[in-house]
């Protein structure tokens, strides 16, 4: 029979002190006179609360780490034999604070915050705010480097044997959400938190704690229609990944923010039920080699541009049956039967949804949209002549209209307007034989 896991760890462990031993530590720290001061603006009232030096060990990590969000799910997806609750359950944990551990300093290297400490001269500045229980609620990502660098060479990083903290006072979980987000909007040093990671710590937010779509704005100083899109975006991210067989993976789509803004704003506009989800399935196929389109960001705009194209070449690559009929779509498509356009867009659907023929439809799409690309080149190259035509025009009326004043320059005047009318001249004669 295996042990059961043991929720607090002996007192030398790196990763947190059993909880009593934390409070006691507080209290003695806190009895010391003349302490330094640090001012937090909490439970809305500017507090200057007193510094304390404690063992680096000591602090446990804060599992609802906003930045960690994502990759917290990712890990477990990576990890099935771990339990599911690793970073939902207990936070004293061992293991769970191993885990946040290694994701915190995963991040710490991204923002090259490991680096700038491993250069000895570089020591703490700033205190790390810590809850009534020792839990870090700002200062996760410094914490995890610190305690690698000594970890790793004790010596040369032996000033990190004890770290600055302020303890805040006893608060509720509203009290420490409104500081966080105060903090993480503030413009400073911080890494920026990846699309992903802010979408699914507002969904957390929302659906772990309770907190209302207009608090979270509130919060976080966002217009609802932000927060709404931001969440749309999840839910498309979340889909694709789990339609590609890599649900919760979201270090794959960590850099395609924009390539799903555009899915949302795109899709937002089209209508019908078929036509929206052909759209997004064939957005789904251009997602999986960038390399077809090149940038998404745009060519998924121009994909619901030219959708009507792209459904017509889909539907005779594949021999789409077009003739309609009754197949129990009603339920889809409201009362009565689908219409052409919307049967042919449900064929399409199953088609774009069968892994065997994304790579030839994304062909097919891609072919569109450079036809469609070199098409509109082509109308712009052909409007070339009007476009400067209306550009001369428009100079020639400011020259009227602001030129003709007794003081303007007159040299010269003469001979531009011999080459003017030559040119108009030109171009009379070629409409002559052309128009």
């Amino acid at each position: 029979m295996l042990e059961p896991l043991l929720p607090d760890t002996p007192k030398g462990s790196r990763f947190g002190w059993p909880r009593p031993s934390r409070h006691e530590e507080f209290e003695t720290r806190l009895k010391a006179k003349d302490l330094p001061t640090h001012r937090v603006v909490f439970q809305g009232l500017n507090q200057d609360l007193p510094i304390i030096r404690i063992p680096i060990g000591l602090p446990k990590y804060r599992l609802t780490n906003g930045r960690t969000a994502s990759l917290q799910v990712e890990y477990l997806a990576l990890n099935p034999d771990l339990r599911d609750d690793l970073f939902t359950g207990d936070s004293e944990m061992w293991d769970a604070q191993e885990a946040q551990h290694g994701l915190l300093l995963r991040l710490s290297r991204q923002s090259e915050l490991d680096q700038y400490f491993a250069d000895s001269a570089h020591k703490q500045v700033e205190p790390l705010l810590l809850d009534q229980d020792g839990f870090v609620v700002n200062g996760n990502r410094r914490l995890s480097a610190w305690r690698e660098l000594l970890f790793d060479e004790a010596g040369k990083y032996e000033h990190f044997e004890h770290i600055e903290v302020v303890v805040l006072p006893r608060a509720t979980e509203k009290d420490i959400n409104r500081l966080e987000a105060q903090l993480q909007i503030e413009k400073d040093i911080r890494a920026d938190y990846s699309w992903d990671a802010q979408a699914n710590m507002m969904l957390a937010k929302r659906d772990r704690d309770g907190i209302e779509p207009a608090e979270l704005c509130l919060l976080y100083k966002m217009k609802e229609s932000e927060l709404a899109q931001l969440l749309d975006m999840q839910s498309y991210a979340d889909e694709y990944l789990r339609s590609r067989g890599k649900a919760n993976m979201w270090s794959e789509v960590s850099g395609q923010e924009h390539t799903f803004q555009r899915l949302v704003q795109s899709r937002s506009r089209l209508s019908g039920v078929a036509r929206k989800e052909m759209f997004k399935e064939a957005a789904f196929a251009l997602i999986d080699e960038p390399a077809a389109v090149g940038r998404l960001y745009i060519a998924i705009p121009d994909l619901a541009g030219s959708l009507d194209k792209v459904t017509e070449r889909l539907s005779e690559e594949f021999d789409i049956e077009t003739t309609t009929h009754d197949d129990g779509l009603d339920a889809l498509f409201g009362d009565g039967q689908p219409d052409e356009a919307s049967a042919k867009e449900t064929a399409l659907i199953g088609i774009l949804k069968d892994p065997d023929q994304w790579t030839r439809a994304r062909e097919v799409i891609a072919d569109v949209l450079e036809s469609e690309r070199q098409l509109k080149k082509d109308i712009k190259k052909a409007g070339y002549l009007l476009d400067l035509c209306a550009k001369a025009n428009s100079t020639l009326t400011a020259a009227v209209k602001d030129g003709l004043r007794p003081e303007s320059k007159l040299t010269g005047v003469e001979k531009q307007l011999n080459e003017i009318e030559a040119r108009v001249t030109a171009i009379r004669a070629f409409l002559g034989k052309h128009a």
